[in-house]
């Protein structure tokens, strides 16, 4: 064997994922993780710059009295939010597509307004200019990167059919 091992970073073949599976998953995940940004006082999903770069989270100035007092008071959800904080943003970098200029920053584009903002497919494709294909295979990569970085994707030979197949 080589010095890389690549099953280690291979994504799975999306006839080997149990979507189903998976996409609860990622739902269960990003219902916390917008639920605890909340109980720290930030917006429930995260913010992005207009070429989708995270915004700093820490602000540039020093907080005033009330500020410094409601920081104090969410201080207990802090841990949770930062374990999912991490969780989202070691997904959100996995995201790449190492073949084209400015692929991994077009795919990490569509995965958010897809599935951070829920935008349908074709608001995506009159917001971005890209075709029906071009999105949904997009998107389909993009989430499979993600899941399979934060440890949220279930493959089909771990979960058992509902109905036998003979």
């Amino acid at each position: 064997m080589g010095r890389f091992d690549i099953n280690k970073y291979k994504v799975p073949d999306p006839s080997e994922v149990d979507m189903r599976a998976t996409k609860q998953n990622f739902e269960l995940f990003m219902g916390a993780y917008g639920a605890v940004r909340e109980k720290v006082g930030k917006n429930r999903m995260p913010k992005m710059t207009q070429s989708f770069n995270p915004i700093s989270a820490t602000p540039q100035r020093e907080y005033d009295g009330d500020a410094e007092r409601f920081l104090i008071e969410r201080e207990i959800y802090m841990p949770e939010y930062e374990e999912l904080d991490g969780l989202f943003w070691d997904g959100y970098t996995a995201i790449s597509n190492p073949l084209r200029q400015d692929g991994t920053q077009r795919r990490r584009q569509i995965f958010m307004l897809r599935y951070v903002y829920g935008i349908n497919i074709q608001a995506i494709i009159e917001r971005t200019y890209l075709g029906k294909t071009t999105v949904v295979q997009e998107s389909g990569v993009g989430f499979l990167q993600f899941c399979k970085a934060t440890e949220l994707l279930v493959t089909k030979n771990e979960t058992k059919p509902l109905v036998p197949v003979d």
